[in-house]
Order: structure tokens, then C-alpha cells, then sequence
């Protein structure tokens, strides 16, 4: 997509073709859903996420790489089961600084959507928590760095978008089902 369109062009465009559901996340899905190994399986899998140096390191790298590959890397078969990623920098509600973490997303009519998974942890991801600080924030996506505001979906639209994160990502209910938590669904719109 050249620079001109992207100026107007919805902010879906941009992942469409990849936000689908695929193999790889059905069959995390399935595994996660089978009983006692499923369970297992889920918290074998959030284990680096609970030690936050390791878990901020991790992220952090993960978006670096998505800008240095200038939108050669639009898909994360092992953080994300396939599903489009980001980079998205939001300011820190404490420091003030900006912070990047590279999530998968998917979408919504032409809007954006990520969730606030954070691996079935009982605390909300601390980007989802500057969002709800300060609701500026910039994607890169597809080698574009967009200025986009995010609103968090609530009721009718968040139950919505979250029946549509389970068909495209399966495993995201056994994680919201250790998590034992509402998982924030953030819908992001470009800047105007």
C-alpha cells in the first residue's frame, strides 16, 4: 500500500488478509480446552510472563523487531498463533516515557482491535493500563507508524469483540478462564 493511500485508508486494511482464524490457534485452542493437560498447558505457557523482567525484556525485543523489519514481520506464529501483530507505544502513566509492546490484534470493521490478555495473569497488562491513563498512543504496522486513540469497548460491544477474538485466537478463553478476570478489549481508531 503506498504512503498516500495509507493516510486515508482504514486503519483494518492494514492486517485484514491475516486476521482470520488459523490452524495453529485451533489447535493451541483444542489443547488448552483438553481437561487436567489443557490447564497445564495454559500456565506452562504464561510461566515467563509472570517474572516482569523477563516479561517486559521479551516484549519489548518482540516490538523492536516489529520496527526493525519495517512491516516485513506482520504475523507472530509463536507469540501470537498466527494472528497480525503491532508495535504499540503508549505513554507510561507513571514515568511519563513512551513504552512499546508488540500485541496481536484484529479487526473491526475499519477500526483496530487488541485485547489485554497478558497470558491468563490475574493483573492487567500495563499497556492496557496507560491506555486507560492517556488513550494517545502510535501503532507500527506493516512498516507504518500511525498516531491512533484507543477507547476500551464496554457491554454490548466488548461481548461483541470478544465472541470475534475467540473465533480467530480459540486459546483467548482458557486464558480469560485462569485469568479470572474481565479481559480489557481496546478498540483502536486513527487520530484525527
Amino acid at each position: 500500500m503506498a504512503q498516500s493511500d495509507l493516510q486515508h485508508a482504514p486503519l483494518a486494511r492494514l492486517v485484514e488478509i491475516e486476521s482470520r482464524p488459523r490452524r495453529l490457534g485451533s489447535l493451541l485452542g483444542w489443547l488448552v480446552e483438553l481437561p487436567v493437560i489443557g490447564t497445564w498447558l495454559a500456565r506452562a505457557t504464561r510461566a515467563p510472563n509472570k517474572t516482569r523482567f523477563l516479561s517486559t525484556r521479551v516484549t519489548s525485543f518482540h516490538a523492536l523487531l516489529l520496527r526493525l523489519t519495517k512491516g516485513r514481520l506482520r504475523r507472530s506464529w509463536l507469540f501470537a498463533a498466527g494472528q497480525p501483530v503491532l508495535a504499540l507505544t503508549t505513554v507510561g502513566r507513571r514515568s511519563g516515557l513512551p513504552r512499546s509492546t508488540a500485541l496481536a490484534c484484529f479487526t473491526d470493521g475499519d477500526d483496530l482491535v487488541v485485547a489485554g490478555m497478558n497470558l491468563g495473569l490475574p493483573r492487567h497488562p500495563a499497556w492496557a493500563l496507560n491506555l486507560e491513563a492517556n488513550p494517545k498512543a502510535a501503532i507500527e504496522v506493516g512498516g507504518h507508524k500511525i498516531p491512533v486513540r484507543a477507547r476500551r469497548a464496554t457491554d454490548d460491544e466488548a461481548a461483541r469483540l470478544w465472541r470475534r477474538w475467540v473465533e480467530v485466537q480459540p486459546s483467548a478463553q482458557a486464558f480469560r478462564d485462569l485469568a479470572r478476570r474481565d479481559i480489557p478489549l481496546f478498540v483502536l481508531t486513527r487520530a484525527r
